[in-house]
């Protein structure tokens, strides 16, 4: 990096350091102001931004103090006044240890400096915690009599020296212990570097690998955008692969910190990054007990609270760096150091991973199994890398099979469902066990229904199982029953899942697979095969959705997701469609707090997986968002929900997407955004889900209708509606839905009509308006309206207070109707607030009244006089004449009787 680029990525870091600091800021440069305190002591790890904010307090006092820089070093802690020396050079030999004499000397350079400004000493000390307890003392007794105050920084371990330390015990100086940033502070921060654009899941994935370390983060952000990692589409950043831990800014920040251990502390780091987590007797065997201690104290290590205690490295984001720091002949080495002490393989999965993958970098044998089981667990984990290098290792023909199995995963996890299905079509059928001959096979599925194969044609091709078993069964006649059984259960399970991924039931035309050998069903009529019972939860979750049940459609996706829990881990990859299946029903059922706790634990529980499966939260946020009426902001959600799918989509949903976007952008206005939006709709596979499919058609005929580009949309809409049939009530409210928000009032009378087959609060509260517009009453059109508020649908609201208005200017009541006007406008505030951001106004008639009119007319409510009032606020009488007489002209009222009276109704 050349200079210019340097000073420029520093100047970056610094402003970008100061992010969630300004309380401190202003609180340090106040202590250091004030004549209470004359110290401020700044405590944090390493990277917190310790230096960033002094120096940002050292520039905000710059025009009040003299400023005078001292910083500790490594070198020199353990020399008594090293730090001091440039000051005391002049200083006899035999003064040189007395503190008198330095103190003496360091003081007449100080007040030299003093006299050329004429301004107060401020001593800022960077890195105290390698300060000599000698130079710490000279410090202390300049600040103690008054002629200097100190703004020190240190870290947390080994701490500050004895004497600061005292300064705070006494009470005379103010201690600020940093705290690593938070993840909105982090998109703070990342806002502040690359821009306000930058997808939800990034930001979080960035989070949780700097733990909110300021200084890991930003090497983070450098390294991704070097390498690649981190881009910039369409005006959005976001991850395209799992972040680099081993790039250039972070590798310099983790050799710079090792350069200040000992050998033995470098070894037992290098141990704990090879193969963690491991035991720390282990690696206590492998050095000494001081050595593992220090290292916990200085937070580059910490101890799990397992009843065998484990090592693991206090920030993760070093692993990578160390390991390439290691060369593969020290590396081997302490491989083989370790394996003489270990007695048993690692019991946990983490560790078993590790432990395979230090193996493979060392060039030592490791067995089939275990290598196929840590495949497994990386592609579980996203490390597709580690996956296909370990599955590749596999020399066993049957359990290769299995590997290549796992290799199409990691083709499933970024979307290229054309290279998984090369693969898995390759091996479909074969295998010389019954677990090679089904390995795969669920996946094989939904590749082929992400391809856009019907469930019909999936269905008739997984009878090919049937003839493979049977195949495998004349090779083994004594495992004959059990492998006819287990290949029949498995084409049951291939038969549920396309049906549950197309979200409908198809006559394939022929008996069930496997006939003769039925599955046994549970007390609620499922089968006991865990998969099946799951695949057939999920299906009847949606068909549940289509018929309105939302209830009843959640309740069956979170049994559905219970049941894939029992099965066996080849499921883990349908995960993520079982928690779309669970989220659904609560979204359009209108439980944005229920939806918002499945995607965040979605969120919180996958990691890496929100690279290939995150696009999904942000779709459903922004339908949230759309359906409440929030136009501007879901345009935005999904927009950033869009590009993230461009990059995977493992469950089609980048046409609904697309869609959604199209109808927000619509709703505002925005043409040219809307035009391309429309144009990634219509060039997008269609989703796999009849359901989502003719949502998303139903939102592109609303988009077209808000742009005037379709005459018969709200016929296109009610054939939409209709086309699931009679037990369709669900997917018709939704084709209803959107015709009222068009202005189309003749759907309430079948919206009327559906109410009892619908439940959730947002089809109660949209039928409850539907049944108010049936009446024309004015008190009911409000009622109706203050529903749809609780709901959070501040469109519908704002319709709802406009049919009151309306109807209340037609009965000739003016005040209620500006009443109403005025809620009207409140919900359409509310609607374009962004995130947050709540519209400064009052419920009912009042809310015509500025905040000191409502003041004034509660007291006069509470029969208070004009002259008590005044007293009460503090203002003259005439000041509560005047606002009294504004109040009853805007309320069209005529004194306090109608003041008390409209109070009443309010």
């Amino acid at each position: 990096m050349d200079s210019s680029k340097a000073t420029t990525a520093s100047r970056e870091t610094r402003s970008a350091g100061l992010t969630g600091r300004a309380e401190d800021l202003r609180a340090a440069a106040e202590a250091l102001r004030g004549g209470m305190h004359v110290a401020v002591l700044l405590v944090g790890e390493h990277g917190i931004g310790k230096s960033t904010l002094m120096e940002a307090v050292a520039t905000e006092l710059r025009d009040e103090v003299t400023a005078v820089r001292l910083h500790g070093s490594p070198a020199l802690g353990s020399v008594p006044y090293g730090v001091l020396a440039p000051y005391i050079v002049e200083l006899p030999v035999e003064e040189a240890t007395s503190q008198l004499a330095v103190l003496r000397t360091f003081w007449s350079h100080l007040e030299a400096r003093r006299r050329v400004t004429g301004q107060p000493l401020l001593l800022i000390v960077d890195d105290a915690h390698d300060l000599d307890e000698a130079t710490a003392s000279v410090l202390v007794e300049l600040a103690a009599a008054g002629w200097a105050k100190l703004l020190v920084s240190a870290a947390v371990r080994p701490g500050l020296p004895t004497p600061l330390l005292e300064l705070w015990f006494e009470g005379i100086a103010e201690r600020h212990d940093l705290r690593p940033l938070t993840l909105e502070q982090t998109q703070d921060f990342l806002a502040e570097r690359l821009g306000p654009q930058v997808l939800p899941s990034a930001a979080e994935m960035l989070w949780h690998a700097s733990a909110g370390n300021p200084l890991l983060l930003t090497c983070l952000i450098d390294d991704a955008r070097n390498d690649g990692t981190l881009k910039q589409h369409n005006g959005v950043w976001l991850l395209t692969r799992a972040l680099n831990s081993h790039g250039e800014r972070l590798t310099d920040v983790v050799r710079r910190q090792l350069l200040r251990l000992s050998a033995d502390e470098r070894t037992a780091l290098n141990l704990v990054a090879l193969s963690e987590p491991v035991s720390r007797k282990l690696i206590e065997a492998m050095v000494d007990e001081d050595t593992v201690a220090g290292l916990v104290e200085q937070e580059l290590l910490r101890v799990t609270d397992a009843a065998e205690p484990e090592l693991r490295l206090w920030h993760t984001t070093y692993g990578d760096t160390l390991r390439n720091l290691v060369s593969p002949a020290r590396s081997l080495q302490l491989r083989q150091g370790l394996l003489r002490l270990m007695d048993r393989e690692p019991a946990s999965a983490e560790g078993l991973l590790r432990q395979v993958s230090w193996s493979l970098e060392c060039g030592m044998e490791v067995g089939d199994r275990q290598l196929l089981r840590a495949a497994a667990l990386a592609s579980g984990l996203f490390e597709d890398e580690l996956a296909r290098r370990a599955a590749g290792q596999v020399k066993d023909p049957d359990l290769r099979m299995a590997g290549r199995a796992i290799v199409a995963r990691t083709y499933y996890n970024t979307a290229n469902h054309a290279a998984a299905r090369d693969i898995l079509e390759a091996d479909f059928g074969r295998g010389g066990t019954v677990t090679s001959l089904l390995s795969g096979t669920l996946l094989w599925a939904a590749v082929l229904t992400a391809l856009g194969h019907k469930p019909a044609e999936i269905v008739r091709r997984s009878e090919e199982l049937l003839a493979a078993g049977e195949r495998l069964a004349g090779e083994r006649p004594a495992e004959a029953e059990s492998i006819r059984a287990a290949t029949a259960a498995r084409v049951r399970s291939l038969r549920a899942l396309a049906r549950a991924l197309a979200g409908e039931r198809e006559d394939d035309g022929g008996a069930e697979p496997g006939e003769s050998f039925p599955a046994a069903e549970t007390g609620d009529g499922l089968p006991d095969n865990h998969l099946e019972r799951a695949f057939e939860l999920a299906l009847e979750a949606e068909q549940l959705l289509v018929r309105g049940k939302t209830e009843d459609a959640y309740a069956a996706a979170t049994r559905g997701i219970e049941a894939a829990g029992k099965a066996d881990e080849e499921v883990s990859f349908l995960t993520e469609f079982l928690a779309v299946r669970a989220a659904t029903p609560l979204v359009h059922g209108g439980n944005w707090s229920g939806a918002e706790g499945v995607l965040g634990g979605f969120s919180a529980s996958y990691g890496a997986s929100l690279i290939a499966f995150g696009g999904g939260v942000h779709t459903a946020a922004g339908i949230m968002l759309l359906y409440q009426g929030r136009a501007a902001e879901a345009k935005k959600t999904l927009r950033v929900g869009l590009e993230a799918l461009r990059i995977a989509d493992a469950q089609q949903l980048f046409a609904l997407t697309a869609a959604m976007a199209f109808a927000a952008a619509a709703e505002v206005g925005a043409k040219s955004k809307a035009a391309g939006l429309l144009a990634d709709y219509e060039s997008a596979r269609p989703p796999a889900s009849r359901y989502l499919r003719t949502l998303a058609a139903m939102a592109v005929v609303y988009g077209k209708a808000k742009l005037e580009d379709h005459p018969d949309a709200l016929g296109e809409l009610r054939r939409l509606g209709e086309s699931a049939g009679p037990d369709g009530a669900g997917l018709e409210f939704e084709s209803l839905a959107w015709r009222l928000a068009l202005g189309d009032k003749s759907v309430a009378a079948r919206l009327r009509e559906l109410a009892p087959d619908l439940d959730g609060r947002r089809p109660a509260a949209v039928c409850a308006y539907a049944a108010a517009l049936g009446t024309g009453d004015a008190g009911e059109l409000l009622a109706a309206a203050k529903g749809c508020e609780e709901a959070e649908l501040w469109g519908f609201a704002a319709q709802a207070y406009d049919d009151a208005a309306a109807a209340y200017r037609e009965a000739g009541d003016t005040l209620r109707e500006r009443v109403a006007t005025a809620q009207r406008q409140r919900c359409r505030d509310r609607a374009s607030s962004g995130p947050g951001q709540e519209p400064d106004a009052q419920d009912g008639a009042l809310a015509l009244l500025t905040r000191r009119e409502r003041d004034i007319v509660a007291r006069a409510v509470r029969g208070l006089s004009d002259r008590q009032i005044a007293a009460e606020l503090q203002v003259s009488v005439r000041t509560v004449e005047g606002h009294l007489y504004r109040s009853y002209a805007k309320l069209n009222i005529k004194g306090r009787e109608d003041l008390r009276r409209l109070a009443a109704d309010d």
